[in-house]
């Protein structure tokens, strides 16, 4: 279960613990920006139950996951933020560096929304919908895209999204 209320000393703690599950190569550290607190709790609950190998962090904003970044193998971002949006966390992350897989699973829905998180460098889009298999969905794209191996060994990442026909060779998105 999720607490977004935690305090500082308690989010150390499980960092500790999720960072030892880290060193053994048994775990992937899944840092999810996501302002709701059932939204949070409800990927949490299910990758805890149903997906093998994951530790879900969760963080409410765009400064909370700058400061837990370096403990994770990769994002799970709503584009909607308390201090920002998805594609500026994004924009900033690229920016010191760091290349973690980025995905976004947000109610911002249609092609303006998913080409803007792509061009930011986002790897997945997914639409929040009430249906079946979408944190499935989320979880199997995370796991294409980090090495099981090496969690910071990322495979050659190709952007895709249910809600937008698969990419095609050749084919260029316009930037906005």
């Amino acid at each position: 279960m999720t607490d977004q209320s935690r305090t500082a000393d308690d989010r150390s703690r499980d960092d500790r613990a999720a960072g030892d599950a880290t060193e053994d190569g048994g775990s992937v550290v899944l840092l999810h920006v996501e302002p709701d607190a059932r939204s949070a709790e409800l990927l949490a609950v299910f990758a805890e139950r149903f997906a093998d190998g994951f530790v879900v962090r969760s963080v409410d904003g765009m400064a909370a996951a700058r400061r837990e970044i370096d403990a994770a193998d990769c994002i799970v971002t709503e584009q909607r933020l308390p201090d920002g949006t998805g594609v500026d966390l994004i924009e900033r992350l690229r920016t010191r560096g760091v290349e973690v897989p980025v995905v976004f699973h947000t109610t911002c829905r249609g092609d303006e929304a998913a080409a803007k998180a792509f061009d930011a460098g986002a790897d997945g889009f997914f639409s929040k919908r009430p249906e079946r298999g979408q944190y499935d969905r989320i979880l199997e794209r995370l796991c294409r895209l980090v090495d099981d191996d090496d969690v910071r060994t990322l495979r050659t990442p190709t952007p895709v999204s249910p809600d937008l026909p698969e990419p095609s060779s050749g084919a260029s998105r316009s930037a906005e």
